[in-house]
């Protein structure tokens, strides 16, 4: 007969081809080190798992499923022989540093159970390295002490005697962070209904509602749980000294996030009756920190704030006791992990800078982990430096420099820092808005604009290069921080619009910018002030084509930026679209902070785009181009402005009747324009008809009797109506009444 091994691996599974080879993968190590066996029970797997099991496993046996975890567990059991037997599941894997493991094994007198951590991660990407909870869970005993499992869902030893525990092996577990909303919805229905039956056989069984209000956050009973499991607690019934702690901090998290007025009667009670507890120091601290924070009492937050700092360093020292051990045997720790604890470092820097203690939250931000921080935590740092430089007589800039530096520089294998440089930008800007800085007039005791806080950063970012331009008057000095912008959609775009107002040229004649760049630009100044429309305002109505094609571009791209932004219905809205979404406060446009839309100036702004295209259109394309016949290849805007121009031309020669057919054309081609050609028509005031001269009255008879001997589509009447004659008499031949315009 065989020895039997040292060590039996038992593995209950079904569908885990995801993640099973991993598994056992990561148990080869282990195999080599100590003479191993490895039985699994396949409980009615359908996918590939079971011929990825049979590879690797001394023993696969079927075990038919019977809605008991225990049961099957049990049954892996009876099939080994080893000394000692530990239990594995699917989506975890073995750490790679199995020494400890190994040691313990290996040792002649050891106690007869042994406790390993289960890393449990949170989040399938990149960051689940730091985002996860930890539970000291009892995986490891000699079979000779006859242990069954008891339990249907959430089986469990019952511990006789000590434990050993191994703090440096891992199991590492992701089954949380890939199962899909559906998929953990039917396990977590599963679950409790499990759960339910053993609650009915034991109702103030603490350990049972322990495992209810985990499992049944989206129960229409969990509040019931959470208040029973609390009351037993506070009666001091059954395990309450056991599970009392860990019961008390969910119920704190629970009535956090359901606003029950338990909440800080709860809190007081876990504080008092079980301060030694890590449930008590680190979970629900966190949770009494962010509770002092919602309702703004920041004394009580920084209070808080620190105890959750203090029990994590204790922690994290192996300062906390046997307490500790014992108690994350039986739940994991919610708050404990690096993720958790930068956002409350965030959130009590906050903290400390709304009571009056600067100096304090200046230094938890100096000690960020940058290289794990989230998007969100990148923006509520840069507004903490924001309002610490505002607000106080602090010199924020090496901190600041010091953060962007970390999250600018290389980081290999972090995708996320595209998000974080674009958080940094996102508040950066922000701080440059004139609602910003209204703000910041309207509260007293701030010492200077937060915007200013970036100058520090004006050799390496464009929010630097921004507040650096709008601290300066002189306009070639501004000319040259401008000539060293690299990311024009970083730059905030005030920035830009103080050094328009202050004359400076643009774009720079030596540093020319694509079309889309300008195009970007200019429809950034179109907000606000919209100096998008007082410059195009400002332009001549005879635009010379002497300007560069650069300049040119650059005002075409502002006019057609103001265009976009006036209302060419001049408020002049459908009743029921009103009715749909009422505004919350008419507010005047000096109240928006933007000039007014008036027909004066919808009228202005048109001529200024018609001036443009004039010069442009025939720089840009080809003459062929330029006709009624190939117009519609022309990008949607170019064809506008061609029948626009038109339009006026034939207008200031002249011909009212004209303008009207050059407008119907135009909208017969650009479809997308009719609030324009409606605006134009509404507020065109037409003139009397010009008195024809005989000589014009003949010449109109004469071609119109020429295009009536041919069809309206053949060659020959195409080539007449492109011809001078034509053009010259067309007012009298294609009279449109006003009415017969498309709508």
């Amino acid at each position: 007969m065989p020895t039997a091994p040292l060590l039996s691996i038992g593995i209950i599974f079904k569908n885990e081809e995801r993640c099973i080879e991993r598994c056992l993968k990561s148990l080869e190590p282990l195999r080599k080190a100590v003479p191993c066996e490895l039985v699994m029970a396949d409980t009615g797997a359908t996918d590939g798992s079971r011929a990825i099991a049979e590879r690797y496993a001394d023993l696969v046996f079927d075990f038919a499923w019977v809605d008991d975890f225990a049961a099957a567990r049990n049954a892996v059991m009876d099939r080994c022989r080893g000394e000692w037997y530990f239990s594995i599941d699917c989506d975890e894997w073995l750490d790679e540093d199995i020494s400890e493991l190994v040691g313990f094994l290996k040792k002649k007198k050891t106690p007869d159970y042994a406790l390993m951590i289960v890393r449990n991660y949170r989040s399938a990407g990149p960051e689940q390295s730091d985002l996860f909870s930890d539970l000291n869970a009892l995986r490891l005993l000699r079979l000779a002490t006859g242990q069954r499992y008891v339990g249907a869902i959430h089986e469990f030893w019952v511990l006789k005697g000590q434990a050993h525990f191994l703090p440096h092996t891992i199991l590492h577990h992701d089954g949380y962070a890939h199962t899909s909303a559906e998929a953990a919805e039917k396990k977590l229905r599963r679950n409790m209904r499990l759960l339910r039956k053993e609650l009915e056989r034991e109702p103030e069984s603490l350990r049972t509602l322990n495992e209810c209000i985990d499992s049944g956050k989206f129960e229409p009973e969990y509040l019931d749980y959470v208040r029973s499991a609390v009351a037993l607690v506070q009666r001091q019934a059954g395990l309450w000294r056991i599970y009392g702690g860990c019961i008390l901090r969910s119920a704190a998290e629970a009535a956090r996030e359901q606003g029950l007025p338990e909440l800080w009667d709860w809190i007081a009670h876990a504080e008092k009756t079980f301060p030694d507890s890590p449930f008590t120091q680190i979970d629900l601290q966190y949770t009494a920190f962010w509770a002092a924070c919602d309702r703004e009492d920041w004394a009580g937050a920084v209070q808080h704030g620190a105890a959750y700092q203090k029990g994590l360093q204790a922690l994290r020292a192996g300062c906390l006791g046997k307490q500790a051990q014992d108690d994350l045997a039986r739940s994991p720790l919610r708050f404990a992990s690096a993720a958790e604890e930068r956002l409350a470092q965030v959130g009590l820097a906050n903290a400390c800078l709304q009571s009056g203690r600067p100096e304090r939250a200046l230094d938890l931000i100096s000690k960020l982990d940058a290289a794990g921080l989230s998007a969100r935590q990148v923006q509520n740092a840069v507004v903490i430096l924001g309002e610490l430089h505002a607000r106080t007589t602090l010199d924020v800039a090496p901190v600041l420099t010091a953060l962007y530096g970390r999250l600018a520089g290389p980081h290999p294998g972090k995708p996320e820092q595209q998000a974080w440089l674009a958080a940094f930008d996102v508040i950066a800007a922000a701080a440059f808005t004139g609602e910003y800085r209204q703000e910041e007039q309207k509260n007293g005791g701030w010492w200077r604009p937060a915007y200013t806080a970036f100058a520090a950063l004006a050799d390496v970012c464009e929010a630097g290069r921004a507040a650096k331009l709008m601290t300066t008057a002189d306009p070639a000095d501004m000319h040259a921080i401008l000539a060293k912008v690299e990311d024009w959609q970083a730059l905030p775009i005030e920035a830009l619009e103080h050094a328009l107002i202050a004359g400076v040229t643009f774009p720079l004649p030596e540093k020319p910018l694509p079309l889309e760049v300008l195009d970007g630009l200019a429809s950034r100044l179109a907000h606000g002030s919209n100096l998008a429309r007082q410059l195009t305002l400002a332009l001549p109505e005879d635009i010379s084509g002497d300007s560069g094609l650069q300049s040119l571009c650059w005002a075409q791209a502002l006019a057609l930026a103001a265009l976009g932004s006036f209302d060419w219905t001049l408020g002049k809205r459908d009743v029921a679209s009103q009715f749909a979404c009422p505004p919350k406060h008419a507010q005047t446009p000096e109240e928006q902070g933007r000039p007014e839309d008036t027909p004066e100036a919808g009228l202005a702004l048109l001529r200024r785009f018609a001036g443009l295209e004039r010069v442009l259109l025939p720089r840009m394309y080809a003459p062929a181009m330029l006709t009624d016949e190939n117009a519609s290849l022309l990008p949607p805007m170019h064809r506008w402005g061609l029948y626009c121009a038109r339009a006026f031309d034939v207008l200031d020669n002249g011909s009212p009747q004209g303008y009207l057919a050059a407008l119907r054309r135009g909208l017969a081609a650009c479809p997308g324009q009719k609030e324009m050609v409606h605006f134009l028509l509404e507020h065109f005031q037409e003139d009397p008809r010009p008195e024809a001269s005989p000589e014009l009255l003949a010449l109109a008879e004469k071609v119109r009797s020429i295009l009536a001997a041919y069809g309206p589509n053949s060659p020959a009447a195409r080539a007449i109506c492109e011809s001078p004659a034509y053009k010259q008499v067309a007012w009298l031949i294609e009279q449109e009444p006003l009415g017969q315009m498309p709508q």
